[in-house]
């Protein structure tokens, strides 16, 4: 379960079709879902007539994946909000703290050292970045 932006519980709704239907069955009183796996239209009908859902947060994919008309029927009834989503693993190391020491005067190794973090990584992030130079060949 995760924390909507209202402190409201809402309740996950994703994997294959069976298990979401079987959470929505089991959640029946929840008034807050999160929708995280593309759903199709008879997922919005059982989710309006068996729960007393008021609101559906929806990523910012699936909502593109939604026909227009699903959407303008169904946020006639629902409060439907559209959340921003990373997908992956969240970064390790912050960019503005890299980029404040690579702005840094020092060695490569000096900073590296002053981040705490690999080699291969540094490099990887000061090119990224646009911190490196590149060299021209003849």
């Amino acid at each position: 379960m995760e924390k909507s932006a209202d402190s409201k519980q809402a309740v996950e709704l994703k994997g294959t079709r069976d298990q979401i239907y079987s959470q929505i069955s089991g959640n029946k009183d929840s008034e807050a879902f999160f929708l995280k796996t593309k759903p199709n239209v008879m997922m919005f009908v059982v989710l309006l007539n068996e729960t007393k859902i008021k609101d559906l947060y929806i990523s910012e994919g699936i909502y593109r994946t939604i026909p227009q008309k699903v959407m303008k029927s169904l946020k006639k009834s629902v409060n439907l909000v559209v959340k921003k989503c990373r997908r992956g693993r969240p970064h390790k190391y912050s960019e503005e703290e890299i980029r404040r020491i690579l702005q840094e005067s020092g060695s490569n190794d000096e900073k590296m050292k002053k981040l705490g973090m690999p080699r291969r990584t540094f490099f990887y992030w000061k090119r990224k970045l646009g911190f490196s130079k590149k060299r021209k060949r003849k």
